[in-house]
């Protein structure tokens, strides 16, 4: 292991400062690089489309392979400041809230080993403990070269990283998948709901409200049953629950309002990011800032799909000028497609095993992350070494 500052091995360079008046939505263009396309723990990750029609040089117009570190965050806790991503194969402009990395070194140091000790804890540490900024914060590339870091040989870090990468690759290959398979669903659905009649949601749904477990009780935290915050709807990879920040006891169930719904309901956030739809793939409580809907005697997954449609109308109508809420009221107001039995049951067949792919896929991917997870910080600070992982698993 040799000791080396990380300025010494590599340089970040800002990007450019697109003016904010060529900014667009187009999907066939390069995307803007942002905070968003950095995932929670690391990696790169698909966001809001973002184009650019307007001029720019040359030199912000970044491939496929590439690494980069996003220098902002708007979250108080940094929950992604100065983690570093690859970036999938296609085209990315360059803003200036992305820094690229270049190395110096590249006989000491591999771009993807950098990539994966941006998670390590003590790298996070001191990025966080050396960022400016309370309400958005932020990091820059002199803090970022003033990290000192025991470095291995560099067989060992492309081992490492190749080690880590595979979990990576096969976590990017199922959500890959589970996307295609959303987007086909999405379609049929769409097809199936053209001339559909359609009622006022209130008519054949009912909207349950969450509800928070006092917090002064800690016997009511910290059990096995999930519970569900809107940012843990609106984060929830391809809208799919499977895993929650903060648990709950059975006490606080069997006292409170906070009442789990069914594997298969809905959940609607309400309140702040308004009308971020999630799916529970598991049961599940939530709370006031969010309501919920079981699929009683309407198939899961059109009630998925017919809430997720109402939602885009639910955010224009929202009450308050920032459309910060939506009340028991919203729902006289959305529409919600009519079938007949047997034409609900021949589309929920179709869509069913798509969204069961969706979820498996899912499913897979907290696996792996975890196994990625578990073996990262041993890896990294030697206490792991391939070699001896490749023998432990032939």
């Amino acid at each position: 292991m040799t000791s080396t500052r990380l300025g010494d091995l590599l340089e970040v360079k800002h990007g450019y400062a697109f003016p904010g008046d060529g900014f667009g939505q187009r999907t066939d263009a390069p995307q803007v690089l942002t905070p968003g396309n950095f995932a929670l723990g690391g990696g790169f990750q698909a966001a809001k489309p973002k184009s650019f029609d307007g001029e720019y040089p040359g030199e912000f117009l970044l491939q496929g392979g590439e690494v980069v570190v996003t220098m902002t965050d708007l979250s108080k806790a940094g929950d992604t400041l100065g983690f570093a991503a690859v970036l999938p194969d296609g085209e990315f402009l360059h803003n200036q809230r992305i820094g690229l990395v270049r190395l110096s070194r590249p006989e000491l140091l591999d771009e993807r080993y950098f990539a994966y000790l941006t998670r390590t804890d003590g790298y996070r540490a001191h990025i966080i403990g050396t960022a400016s900024g309370s309400t958005v914060r932020h990091t820059s590339p002199s803090r970022i070269g003033d990290y000192w870091v025991e470095l291995p040989s560099l067989a060992v870090q492309r081992a490492t990283a190749e080690v880590l990468g595979a979990l990576d690759d096969k976590i990017a290959a199922n959500t890959n998948l589970a996307f295609k398979a959303m987007g086909l669903a999405s379609l049929l659905f769409d097809r199936a709901t053209i001339d559909a009649r359609v009622v006022a949601m209130s008519e054949v749904l009912t909207p349950v409200l969450g509800g928070t477990p006092s917090r002064a009780r800690d016997d009511y935290w910290g059990g096995s049953n999930l519970w569900i915050s809107a940012k843990d709807a609106t984060n929830a990879s391809n809208s799919v629950v499977l895993g929650t920040e903060e648990h709950i006891s059975d006490l606080a169930i069997r006292e409170t309002k906070a009442k789990p719904l069914p594997a298969g309901s809905v959940i609607l956030t309400a309140r702040g990011t308004v009308g971020a739809v999630a799916r529970l793939a598991v049961p599940a409580s939530f709370n006031q800032s969010c309501y919920g809907f079981a699929p009683d005697g309407i198939p899961s997954s059109i009630l998925y799909f017919g809430i997720r449609r109402a939602a885009d109308r639910a955010k224009a109508i929202a009450h308050g000028s920032v459309f910060d809420t939506i009340t028991m009221k919203t729902f006289q107001h959305l529409e919600f497609p009519s079938f007949s039995p047997a034409d609900a049951a021949q589309l929920d067949a179709r869509l069913a095993p798509l969204l069961a792919a969706v979820d498996e896929a899912m499913r897979s991917n907290r696996t792996l992350a975890a196994t990625r997870d578990t073996l990262l910080p041993q890896l990294m600070s030697g206490n792991l070494r391939v070699r001896d992982l490749e023998r432990s698993m032939g």
